[in-house]
């Protein structure tokens, strides 16, 4: 997959608890430009969401799931049959609580024999890290961190490091011409200054930029997760409800739409996107939860199924 943009943000499903015609289960697909495709949580429809994109669920590197309500998992075993009827044979790594670590190993029997492919579980506990993908001087990570919810539970951070571009602009001006072999070098991330023989400073284009993106998956807010959002180019936070129904948000271990604004302003977030919006808020109705989280942080999205935010390095911008 070749975008013209660092990644885009798919949701496949923005609802809560129970699917409805406007809103199927949480699932949020992540795709960069090097051909990353990340799946945050598998909820019921995932699979008729990934077909209405045209999208293979064989192309899904690493499915990260946030904790055990069915609300957020049941997908999953239609997604693996899939996988395994439409031929896999590269591996899966599949990171989750340890609930879901049993339940992926031992309830769906997701073994290389039985699927054709194998699948790597990596049980999530307190913080840790995934390295996704290394390619030419860039890095993809995923981690891991823990999130105030009614049984263990973790959030999500996808982070691309790029390392510094040269600019060829910045050659011509120099009165370097850079020739084929140049484009060619940079094309692959392989241009040093032994080979090129110019100083770094004045034909930098960009210098390393760091790029993240964090998924809170259920929780009340609480202090536990801050430092691990903290900085998030786009913050997609537990909204499931709006604050006149706060005291019935911390009973269920959710947040408000007013709390995720006051979390994404906390965390110095650039963009936030509420999800996991209840049933209760049907077409128009949900904008309440919006106009409510942007009165405390005015870039403020409110997320539905199919909407795409799409990054640059420097930049983002949603597509509808």
């Amino acid at each position: 997959m070749s975008l013209g943009y660092l990644a885009e943000v798919v949701f496949l499903g923005t609802g809560a608890t129970v699917p409805t015609l406007e809103r199927f289960l949480p699932g949020i697909l992540v795709r960069d430009r090097i051909g990353d495709a990340i799946l945050l949580d598998s909820g019921e429809g995932v699979q008729l969401r990934l077909a209405q994109l045209g999208v293979s669920p064989s192309s899904i590197d690493v499915i990260a799931v946030t904790h055990e309500h069915g609300d957020h998992v049941n997908g999953l075993p239609g997604l693996l049959q899939s996988m395994y009827v439409g031929g896999r044979s590269r591996g899966l790594t599949i990171v989750a609580p340890a609930s879901i670590a049993w339940f992926v190993s031992e309830a769906l029997e997701a073994k290389e024999d039985r699927l054709g492919f194998k699948v790597d579980v990596i049980v999530a506990k307190g913080r840790g890290s995934l390295e996704v993908n290394r390619a030419s001087g860039d890095t993809l990570t995923l981690y891991w961190f823990p999130v105030c919810h009614t049984v263990e539970a973790y959030g999500y951070s996808l982070e691309w490091k790029l390392r510094p571009r040269i600019s060829l602009e910045k050659f011509e001006a120099l009165g370097v011409k850079p020739g084929p072999w140049l484009r060619d070098l940079l094309e692959r991330g392989e241009a040093s200054l032994e080979s090129i023989r110019v100083k770094l400073e004045d034909v930098i284009g960009r210098s390393g930029v760091t790029v993240k993106i964090s998924y809170t998956g259920d929780t009340s807010p609480c202090d536990d997760y801050v430092e691990s959002i903290r900085g998030s180019r786009v913050l997609i936070h537990d909204s499931t409800f709006h604050s006149e129904l706060e005291v019935e948000a911390r009973g269920k271990g959710h947040s408000t739409s007013k709390e995720a604004a006051e979390k994404a302003l906390e965390a110095g977030a650039k963009l936030l996107v509420l999800t996991h919006i209840s049933s209760r808020y049907r077409g128009f109705e949900a904008r309440r939860l919006l106009e409510e989280s942007r009165k405390v942080f005015s870039n403020t999205l409110l997320s539905r199924d199919l909407m795409r935010v799409t990054l640059g390095p420097l930049e983002h911008h949603p597509r509808s």
